[in-house]
């Protein structure tokens, strides 16, 4: 956060704010440990015990939340209906990379990581093959508390699913998600997890 010079210091309180209320697993001094995306739900009924923390007001607070994705790499939904902040971000989001990995080739092939927090140490996805030479998209989703050894939570595959492109396939995890999650992500958030390659690390 400090290479990207963010001089509002109460938008720097913010986000501190947020990265303190964080739980990332792995190790914070060794980065390889830590997960590339991260994420958190805030409650509105705790905005005020949070904005005095910041030293503002709670309204003023959700305008900060708001704005905050314009000065750091992040994503904000503001669920008003469960009146639930979704926020997801991840450590190098503050600070570019060095060098980014080359990008995947994503149009054939697999399996490819599925990086939605929560979710990202043993899912995959990716295409195979019909029995009539159709070409089909799959995904096979666990839970990172299930282990690597469980069953998929979400399997999406023929014949059940016919899913034949990377936008299909986003939508038909996120409806699959709903019994999983709290607040279900949007489909173009999961395509961002489908699709965004890896960055190195400094």
């Amino acid at each position: 956060m400090r290479s990207r010079d963010i001089t509002d210091e109460t938008a720097r309180k913010v986000f501190l704010l947020l990265a303190e209320l964080t739980h990332a697993p792995g190790d914070p001094y060794r980065p390889q440990d830590v997960p590339e995306v991260m994420g958190l739900e805030l409650l509105d009924a705790d905005v005020p015990e949070l904005a005095r923390r910041v030293g503002i007001a709670p309204e003023e607070f959700r305008s900060r939340l708001r704005a905050l994705r314009e000065l750091v790499r992040m994503d904000v939904l503001e669920h008003v209906a469960d009146g639930v902040w979704e926020i997801v971000y991840g450590p190098l989001y503050g600070d570019a990379p060095a060098a980014r990995v080359p990008k995947p080739d994503l149009t054939r092939g697999g399996p490819h990581a599925f990086r939605m927090p929560g979710w990202e140490q043993f899912s995959t996805w990716g295409y195979e093959s019909g029995p009539h030479g159709e070409t089909n998209l799959y995904a096979q989703l666990i839970a990172n508390q299930d282990g690597a050894h469980a069953d998929p939570r979400i399997w999406i595959t023929p014949p059940r699913y016919l899913v034949r492109d990377i936008e299909e396939l986003a939508t038909v995890i996120a409806v699959a998600l709903v019994p999983y999650v709290p607040v279900p992500p949007p489909a173009s958030l999961i395509k961002s997890w489908l699709t965004e390659p890896p960055r190195s690390f400094r």
